[in-house]
């Protein structure tokens, strides 16, 4: 019985995620950053606080510039090579400059998105996108074709409200990021969806919303809806998922 006990012990820790390496810079109080993209092209984080606005941040922290979108609300966000492209939550899309001005007229990114909770357009122009009701990954073509459907319930341990998505260009892995509804955590997973590490968030805020990375620093921003912050974190992935870093924007580690 002494021995049963161990050895499901043993297979128990064995088939739980490694943490991944995260160490706390500082935290930004009164910003609830319920979406957060980074942006080589500026050298900054845009984000979403789930109101009209979208706020420009540095890698410190420190705001840059603030827009009025013009929606009623962004649910998401994520920078293109020539945009920002706005999610408000219901399916619908606009295209902005980095000023905010509407490039071209609001449409549906696919037939199959509606409740858009984080949002990535990756080195290959397709999207990477969660929703939470139901539990997804997907990655969409720019087309609206989906190329890649995962269920959220279906990972070990489950990912039940996926809420913000990023992609590291070096090691090739995704980061989610699964709020109070799930874990509160930050999944980190295969591009193919296995999952390779999974770090509890609650020590440093509740309900997480938002992530994105500076891939030069491996500088971290994790958007908290409980209590409005935006913590900043040092962060290395578990390990390498490509042989070959992908497109990730002009170098502006030092700026």
């Amino acid at each position: 019985m002494r021995f049963s006990a161990l050895l499901l012990a043993l297979v128990t820790l064995a088939a739980t995620p490694a943490r991944a390496e995260l160490l706390h810079r500082l935290t930004l109080q009164g910003l609830r950053g319920v979406s957060i993209a980074y942006d080589a092209q500026v050298c900054g984080f845009w984000v979403a606080t789930e109101g009209r606005e979208v706020i420009l941040l540095n890698t410190a922290g420190e705001e840059i510039l603030r827009f009025d979108s013009g929606l009623s609300q962004v649910r998401s966000l994520t920078a293109e090579r020539a945009a920002l492209l706005l999610a408000d939550g219901w399916g619908g899309f606009r295209r902005v400059d980095r000023s905010g001005r509407p490039i071209d007229s609001d449409f549906s990114l696919s037939a199959t998105l509606s409740d858009t909770e984080g949002l990535h357009a990756d080195a290959d122009g397709s999207y990477l996108v969660v929703e939470d009701d139901p539990s997804r990954l997907l990655r969409v073509a720019p087309d609206g074709a989906v190329l890649m459907e995962l269920w959220g319930d279906g990972f070990s341990p489950p990912m039940i409200e996926p809420q913000g998505v990023e992609r590291d260009p070096f090691s090739g892995n995704i980061l989610v990021v699964d709020d109070n509804e799930g874990l509160n955590a930050l999944f980190e997973l295969s591009p193919e969806g296995e999952v390779l590490s999974v770090t509890p968030l609650s020590q440093w805020g509740r309900d997480a919303e938002g992530v994105a990375l500076q891939p030069e620093t491996s500088t971290l921003m994790i958007g908290f809806d409980g209590g409005n912050a935006v913590a900043i974190f040092d962060w290395r992935p578990t390990g390498r998922s490509i042989e070959t870093p992908l497109a990730r924007g002009p170098d502006c580690a030092f700026s």
